[in-house]
């Protein structure tokens, strides 16, 4: 992910959104890195700022980072738990959207570096698939509401 920013930043704008943390060893699914840590879930904006701080110089990422409020908006917003890729046109369409979950996320990775690599190369953005989301937070939350509603 910082290879891609520092191979297109000067091309196109990053922003990487810090979300709730979903593994945090008071949670349902801890990992070892929260252990480590001693990353617990946030229960103030302060918290997970300061986590998300840590990190960010832990993996010495310089992405412009931004930090979900506590009422989880943005995760809301484009059903971004877990782990998502979105690249985003200039004409707000959505070029990338990325599977949900861990094994989305090198795939989402993938695509958006292809996408940015043909800007690059064409100097225009590359056209949209025929079949290409309009909005895939939208369609994925409705996905998950209707598998919520066939239980």
């Amino acid at each position: 992910m910082e290879q891609m920013y520092q191979d297109y930043k000067d091309i196109a704008e990053f922003r990487m959104v810090y979300i709730t943390e979903a593994h945090a060893i008071d949670s349902n699914w801890p990992m070892g890195v929260a252990e480590e840590k001693n990353i617990k879930q946030h229960t103030n904006f302060g918290e997970r700022c300061a986590t998300a701080e840590m990190l960010i110089s832990d993996e010495e990422l310089t992405i412009p980072t931004l930090i979900d409020g506590m009422d989880n908006a943005v995760n809301q917003a484009y059903n971004a738990h877990p782990d998502r890729v979105f690249l985003i046109r200039s004409d707000g369409r959505l070029a990338v959207a990325a599977e949900r979950g861990p094994r989305g996320f090198s795939p989402g990775l993938e695509a958006a570096e292809a996408w940015l690599a043909e800007l690059k190369e064409s100097g225009s953005e590359p056209e949209l698939p025929e079949a290409a989301p309009e909005d895939a937070g939208d369609r994925a939350a409705a996905k998950d509401r209707k598998s919520d509603d066939d239980k």
